[in-house]
């Protein structure tokens, strides 16, 4: 009996010596991958348990690979990436090599593959207004006073990186409700004096970002740069720039985060390809009235919701307006007499406000009964964010009912799975699709 209590204290005192025992022997996986990624594969097995991992070359429970042609078919898969151009399959259930692959797209195993040469220190990017910035790698810590760069970041999967933020869409109650369920510490991250006209600087310097991601219209940026925090000024009022600004964010919080960049990118090109295919043959363009927070008040040539109306397949009819949100007469309307009357989803502006106004009536779009308030669940899809591709679904269907094939409630069940990583309730998102 004495001597199998000293084997069992030897034991004891060699795990304390090198606690990462128990870790590589808990790690029963193997790793099947090509000969050039081992090397990045090691670094990140030996920064985790302490150990070399198992290689195979063929029937590895977790598979390796750069080899494109073992992605998913669509992009709802978005396979985590270690490398830019390298990421894991899972053969088969396997709890340790789940982990592993959650620990190696990770700001940690960035830290271990930056540590073994495998990924940058830093990256210098330009950012949307011509800056160049560098910021240092890995990426653990932002803040997004701009509202936009807040839905960016949770569609590059990185919401865990998130320490603050803004949240247009999350003021009202419901907003806020959905917004909790899809990320439990919204309460927290929302609680700070952060957006584009005011912010803490004492409440900055305490979270000490890494980045700041805010928009090119920010009135503080001078007080910050007093931090020597890399901010990074977003601008996405096109699809172009929309997509370029999903990319930056990628680029800068890792692999992984650029591969679900690059997959949203890709979605977001099916969707317009879809609706453009499905209206090609439409000689006249419906024209489109879009309106903001009160009737009057119309999207300019310059913002997104211009170019999201052309990508549903119609035509807004103040696209030579200039600048941001103008104000007009009713009696431009009447020049205009648009055949469609979008509202935006924020503000109070409903279809009844129209329709139960008499001078309103004498407009093509109220007397035919096509006016329309754009949903949203929590960020408005009229706005630059990744769900604005919901938008064009919703609007296309409305301007060619029966004509445009995509369902809304099926592209958005699919949507926040793949880039939320949230289940949608059905029945309330049919209702919202339905509006």
């Amino acid at each position: 009996m004495s001597r199998l209590v000293c084997l069992l204290l030897i034991a004891l005192i060699a795990l304390s010596v090198n606690p990462s025992l128990s870790a590589a022997q808990s790690a029963a996986f193997s790793i099947q991958a090509p000969a050039e990624l081992q090397p990045a594969l090691s670094a990140l097995y030996k920064a985790r348990y302490g150990a070399e991992p198992t290689f195979v070359e063929a029937d590895g429970d977790l598979i390796a690979t750069n080899d494109r042609a073992l992605r998913p078919s669509d992009v709802a898969g978005v396979p985590p990436h270690f490398l830019p151009d390298a990421f894991f399959v899972l053969a088969r259930p396997n709890a340790e090599a789940e982990a592993f692959i959650a620990y190696a797209v990770s700001p940690d195993g960035q830290a271990a593959l930056i540590e073994g040469g495998f990924l940058p220190k830093s990256m210098t990017i330009t950012d949307q207004v011509g800056n160049k910035v560098e910021v240092a790698q890995p990426v653990r810590r932002v803040i997004t006073p701009y509202s936009i760069a807040t839905y960016l970041v949770y569609g590059t999967g990185s919401a865990d990186r998130l320490v603050a933020g803004g949240y247009l869409g999350a003021r009202s109650p419901v907003g806020a409700a959905r917004m909790s369920a899809i990320d439990e510490r919204f309460p927290t991250l929302s609680s700070y004096t952060l957006n584009q006209r005011e912010i803490n600087i004492e409440q900055v310097a305490q979270l000490a970002p890494d980045v700041i991601f805010t928009g090119a219209r920010t009135a503080w940026l001078d007080t910050v740069r007093e931090l020597n925090i890399p901010v990074v000024l977003l601008q996405g009022e096109s699809p172009e720039r929309l997509k370029e600004s999903m990319l930056i964010v990628g680029q800068l919080l890792g692999p992984n985060a650029l591969a679900r960049a690059r997959a949203w990118s890709e979605y977001y090109d099916s969707i317009f390809a879809q609706v453009v295919e499905q209206t090609k043959d439409i000689a006249v363009r419906p024209s489109v009235l879009f309106v903001g927070e009160s009737p009057l008040r119309v999207i300019s040539g310059e913002m997104y919701q211009t170019d999201l109306i052309a990508a549903a397949g119609g035509r807004s009819v103040s696209e030579a307006l200039t600048g941001y949100w103008n104000d007009v007469n009713l009696e431009q309307v009447a020049l205009w007499n648009p055949d469609v009357i979008v509202i935006a989803p924020y503000g109070n502006v409903t279809p009844q406000t129209f329709a139960e106004s008499p001078e309103w009536a004498i407009i093509k779009a109220v007397q035919e009964g096509k006016v329309y308030k754009m949903p949203s669940w929590v960020a408005p899809w009229d706005t630059p964010v990744p769900d604005s591709v919901l938008g064009v679904i919703w609007l296309a269907q409305k301007l060619f009912p029966g004509r445009v094939t995509l369902d809304c409630k099926r592209e958005a069940l699919y949507f926040f799975k793949v880039f939320y990583n949230h289940a949608l309730p059905e029945d309330e998102i049919a209702a919202v699709c339905g509006s």
